[in-house]
């Protein structure tokens, strides 16, 4: 998405292009909030909403004059609002029981909207041919050993865990960068 039309829409109160807007970067921000830190459908909406308005409120004082940095700002405002209201809350003790971020091979499984499910198959067909029949053969099943893969392809052990953490990244990457377009 071209955040430029956002912040010029923003700028000159055009309100028919800033709603369009608004609801491309609402639907980006509570996508990446339920997938990366593992928010509920209420918690993405109300952090996207509030990191929105405050990108609406520093742009229109001028704090925020570069178009290319309010994604990254929206999406900092968001996970810290998020991060802000689980402290809250007091639902999880992070320094006791878990880091507040997703692995990233959990993040592959917590793809469960249509348009992610489709940005995933599409990243997946543009992997190189060895990659994708790797991640393929992991993917179908799930349950098997690294010793039992690497002695199947011929690798060492060591070598399988990074090839599954390369391709799992690229393929986290690819459907982030896939949902931003579309979305």
């Amino acid at each position: 998405m071209d955040y430029t039309k956002l912040v010029t829409a923003i700028k000159k109160g055009s309100g028919d292009e800033f709603r369009v807007l608004y609801t491309d970067t609402f639907k980006i921000l509570c996508s990446y909030l339920r997938s990366t830190m593992r928010a509920d459908h209420q918690d993405a909406e109300d952090c996207a909403q509030h990191a929105i308005m405050n990108a609406v409120e520093r742009i229109q004082s001028n704090a925020i004059r570069e178009p290319d940095s309010i994604y990254s700002y929206m999406l900092q405002s968001a996970r810290n609002r998020y991060l802000r209201i689980q402290y809250e809350n007091k639902r999880s003790n992070y320094q006791d029981n878990m880091e507040p971020y997703v692995p990233i091979e959990e993040q592959i499984d917590s793809l469960v909207d249509k348009e992610e499910q489709k940005a995933l198959s599409e990243c997946l067909e543009n992997l190189s041919e060895e990659s994708r029949s790797f991640i393929d053969y992991w993917l179908s099943y799930p349950d098997i050993h690294a010793g039992d893969i690497a002695e199947e392809m011929g690798i060492s052990v060591n070598n399988v865990w990074i090839r599954k953490h390369r391709i799992v990244k690229k393929l986290a990457e690819c459907v982030k960068k896939k949902i931003g377009k579309k979305v």
